[in-house]
């Protein structure tokens, strides 16, 4: 059977829209965003488009310099670390909530999320970043945790912007199902302490690539204006 169709306002669309653009890297960390630009690519109004900066402004992924000009949020070694030290608290807190009460949860959710890396490995970003972050949401959904859910769901977008700019300087650098084996192993049978620290070791590796990453072409950028200048 056929789902219902969404019915969405023009400011939703302009929203999602924009959202998108960013978190898939249309508009580069840092870029300007003006609202004609952004009128004349999203074909809605100016108090549409202004509407939808606001709420990517709530979101963390745009900023605003008041009475001059909107941004693309940017990303550097400190957003990348607090994005990721965020998040683990969350995950850590679920992990352990998890695995003090896993007769009681149960652990389906998780899983079936774990089985989907191994087909989304070698599927292409969407659904590579799809089955990542779908796994690392499957726990915090289990505890049923309706607080921590909502927060680890906010953060969302921003942790999925930051996969989307790894994944497309280092595609596939972290092959999923071995990445995230021992995250799971600990999520069905380890201790509360051995969950936890399970999701905080994966996520300092993660912390660890990203910044050497960035501090990577951070210095090719560096180098090739020396070149130019030259």
């Amino acid at each position: 059977m056929r789902e219902p169709i969404q019915r969405k306002s023009l400011q939703d669309q302009a929203t999602e829209w924009l959202r998108e653009a960013i978190v898939r890297g249309d508009f580069a960390p840092g870029e300007v965003l003006t609202e004609l630009m952004l009128t004349d690519r999203i074909g809605l109004g100016r108090s549409t488009v202004r509407s939808a900066l606001f709420a990517m402004e709530a979101q963390e992924l745009v900023t605003r310099t008041p009475y001059s000009s909107w941004h693309v949020a940017v990303l550097d070694a400190r957003v990348i670390w607090e994005i990721y030290t965020l998040r683990a608290a969350f995950e850590g807190l679920g992990a352990r909530i998890l695995a003090e009460r896993r007769a009681e949860f149960g652990t389906g959710l998780i899983e079936t999320a774990f089985a989907a890396l191994a087909a989304a490995n070698d599927a292409g970003t969407d659904a590579r970043v799809a089955a990542d972050l779908g796994f690392h949401a499957s726990f915090i959904e289990q505890t049923g945790h309706q607080h921590l859910i909502r927060r680890h769901g906010l953060l969302a977008d921003k942790v999925e912007w930051l996969y989307r700019w790894s994944e497309a300087h280092w595609p596939c650098r972290q092959p999923l199902v071995s990445d995230h084996q021992r995250l799971f192993d600990m999520l069905m049978t380890g201790t509360p302490d051995a969950a936890e620290q399970a999701v905080r070791d994966h996520i300092a590796e993660s912390i660890e690539l990203d910044v050497a990453g960035f501090h990577e072409l951070e210095a090719r950028g560096a180098a090739t204006l020396q070149q130019e200048q030259a």
